[in-house]
């Protein structure tokens, strides 16, 4: 671990407890102060107390995350980063957590604590890696969002993988596939990369909610950082192989579904303009610059308006 990755504060241990925990989750978190509380809450509601070992890794915070995760109620341990580092982060959650199977969780999606359970006793019987369905909450968005991602929730290619859920588990077998998280943008996509299709299960839960962008800039923007992320991970040893099969996945799933109906052939269109877009404009920025891994371009509108 760096200096800059120094610990700052870390939470004294929590109450003793006679039962082993089923699991740890490790949830970076960075400006998180409006949806770390939604996290939380469904993190408890359907696990008790004594099954999870919760590390929330606060990151370069300038707001109140580290203050609402300490006086939540829940049995958290919280540690603060001075640096703003998601790589940094799952590496001292890593090293705090004291159980195995894990569970590495993003802040700003909503997991339900009956589907984490099952996904921790699934890791148990054997599987090295795993994560539950996905549910896009698209209330918020608009139609073309919404069209984007009704297209992208019937690519079996994204819904199979372990990238882009927001949280994926891992057996100490799936752990000792690698030493430590690097410095990449995408972890949930090089983590993907480290298995193959067969060894990753989706587990028969209830669904993760990631809370889609609320408007078309708001996208692109993910887009762009998600784009970037891919581009590092591809270059990454082991990771090239996986990330051509994907897009060759994904593409043939699009195809398939602009066979459908009208309906869908106008989402597949959708989805294909989003992604160029984004591509084109990631290119746009870099031309004659050093590519800006470390910047990270995440949505705030799906962050608006969280108690």
């Amino acid at each position: 671990m760096s200096q800059n990755e120094q610990l700052l504060i870390v939470d004294r241990a929590s109450p003793s407890v006679e039962r082993q925990p089923l699991g740890s989750v490790v949830v970076p978190a960075h400006n998180e102060v409006g949806v770390i509380r939604r996290c939380l809450d469904a993190l408890f509601d359907g696990a008790t107390s004594d099954q999870l070992d919760v590390i929330v890794v606060c990151n370069g915070c300038r707001d109140a995350t580290a203050d609402v995760a300490r006086s939540s109620g829940y049995p958290v341990r919280v540690i603060e980063l001075a640096v703003a580092s998601k790589a940094a982060a799952l590496r001292a959650g890593d090293a705090a957590a004291r159980a195995f199977p894990r569970l590495y969780l993003d802040a700003d999606v909503v997991l339900p604590g009956a589907s984490a359970r099952q996904i921790l006793e699934h890791l148990a019987t054997g599987t090295v890696a795993a994560r539950p369905p996905i549910q896009y909450e698209v209330d918020r968005a608009s139609t073309l969002v919404r069209r984007y991602y009704r297209a992208r929730s019937q690519m079996p290619a994204v819904l199979h993988s372990l990238w882009g859920a927001g949280v994926y588990g891992l057996s100490a077998e799936g752990r000792s596939r690698f030493d430590v998280f690097p410095d990449l943008g995408a972890d949930d996509l090089w983590i993907d990369g480290q298995f193959e299709p067969a060894e990753i299960d989706i587990v028969a839960c209830d669904p993760v909610s990631v809370i889609v962008p609320g408007r078309s800039r708001d996208l692109v923007r993910t887009l762009r950082r998600t784009y970037r992320g891919k581009e590092e991970t591809r270059a990454g040893a082991g990771c090239a192989r996986r990330y051509r099969a994907t897009t060759r996945r994904a593409l043939g799933d699009l195809a398939r579904l602009c066979l459908r109906s009208p309906r869908s052939n106008f989402d597949a269109a959708i989805y294909v303009s989003f992604a160029i877009g984004a591509r084109i404009l990631l290119a746009m920025a870099e031309i004659g610059s050093a590519p800006r891994a470390s910047v990270w371009e995440r949505d705030e509108t799906s962050r608006r308006g969280v108690a």
